[in-house]
């Protein structure tokens, strides 16, 4: 699925039991402490669920760390950020996911399902007598495809001519004399209308002919 952009990209951590116990039991002075190591400070006399589901951020740790090299120079354990650390969790940010237009996900389902079905045939018809020998390899099935991409062009080339010379010519007849130019635009207005709607329903026709040849490999494999 597409992602879009993140919109938050703080790094949250999610405390260890034994980070947590050493803020409550040993931090004093927070005077100058940013905001999870305040709140958990605070949090002392709270419900445990609510010390428990603190997070924590970057700055947390940074000025954690910073109160440590002060605290080991009177403390008798020797106690470093990274021993706290472990056993906690840090979540990054992740962007949201966009769900996919429904319309276009129907329509790659149905196009990889036909690449599936094509893949195969291909693969089973060399030995199943069954597939073996399928109208799609005979010879009068190519010719047959073959005269009717050549129909589909034809008829496009003619439509489009036809479309120019009743704007090149008719409309002539039917109005009078007109200057050439005029009518030689009107031609191409003409021959561009009738071009578009005629790819138009070239499209819809392979889109069919495309459905049919799925259905044909379908019945097949059945």
């Amino acid at each position: 699925m597409p992602l879009e952009s993140i919109v938050d990209p703080t790094i949250t951590i999610k405390p260890s039991v034994r980070l947590i116990d050493f803020i409550l039991n040993n931090v004093k002075d927070i005077n100058d402490a940013p905001g999870g190591i305040t709140f958990l400070c605070k949090s002392k006399k709270s419900k445990k669920e609510k010390i428990a589901n603190a997070m924590l951020k970057i700055e947390d740790l940074s000025w954690l760390n910073k109160y440590l090299k002060k605290y080991r120079k009177s403390a008798t354990k020797m106690i470093y950020l990274h021993e706290l650390f472990d056993d906690s969790n840090v979540l990054l940010p992740m962007p949201k996911e966009t769900p996919r237009n429904p319309e276009l996900e129907a329509r790659i389902q149905k196009l990889r399902a036909q690449q599936n079905a094509r893949e195969y045939q291909t693969m089973t018809k060399s030995i199943d007598s069954m597939r073996k020998f399928l109208p799609e390899d005979s010879i009068a099935y190519q010719m047959k495809q073959i005269n009717k991409q050549l129909i589909a062009v034809a008829q496009f080339i003619f439509s489009v001519i036809a479309g120019f010379a009743f704007g090149f010519i008719g409309v002539e007849l039917i109005i009078g004399n007109l200057d050439f130019g005029f009518r030689l635009l009107l031609g191409i207005i003409c021959a561009l209308i009738v071009a578009l709607a005629e790819i138009y329903f070239l499209a819809m026709k392979l889109n069919e002919n495309d459905f049919d040849t799925s259905k044909s490999i379908k019945s097949h494999q059945d």
